[in-house]
């Protein structure tokens, strides 16, 4: 039987299954989702270093500092970023879970962005697992701000 993971939908918890496991034969398609999942993933943390290459006159040196990222890149815990949608529960699960993080980064004078774009998700995903409280404060968060846009519209006469 394949691993479970909990995953929020909609705000509320549900067991999702993990199929795959190492040494998984792929299909075509799996194939195809990974590679373009990686791409994507080499694009977006070198997307800075190359806008900078531009504006800097250097884009043949980033070449090759990207070649060797691709060379190098493995997958890790997936992450936040890549474009992929959360719901807002899992969106303010997020920002405590960095805001967490940011305070004890700051703590040894160091910054978010001081941490590798992989690493950081890779905290933040963990640190949500392994403190069940951070989903409730999220939910509650979340219910909050529903409650107050819910009341503030209504008489705006809309």
């Amino acid at each position: 039987m394949a691993d479970t993971k909990k995953k929020v939908i909609a705000g509320e918890e549900f067991e999702v299954t993990q199929p795959y496991a190492a040494g998984h034969t792929l299909t075509e398609i799996e194939a195809k989702v990974l590679n373009q999942v990686r791409s994507e993933n080499i694009a977006n943390n070198m997307r800075k270093a190359v806008k900078e290459a531009i504006e800097n006159g250097t884009l043949d040196q980033v070449r090759a500092v990207v070649t060797e990222y691709d060379a190098q890149y493995e997958f890790t815990t997936p992450s936040e970023g890549g474009g992929r949608k959360l719901d807002p529960v899992e969106r303010e699960a997020n920002n405590i879970a960095r805001a967490a993080i940011r305070e004890k980064l700051a703590e040894s004078g160091r910054k978010l962005k001081d941490v590798d774009p992989e690493k950081l998700e890779a905290a933040v995903d963990a640190l949500i697992e392994s403190n069940p409280d951070i989903m409730k404060l999220a939910k509650k968060r979340v219910e909050e701000k529903k409650k107050v846009a819910d009341v503030s519209v209504e008489g705006l006469g809309l």
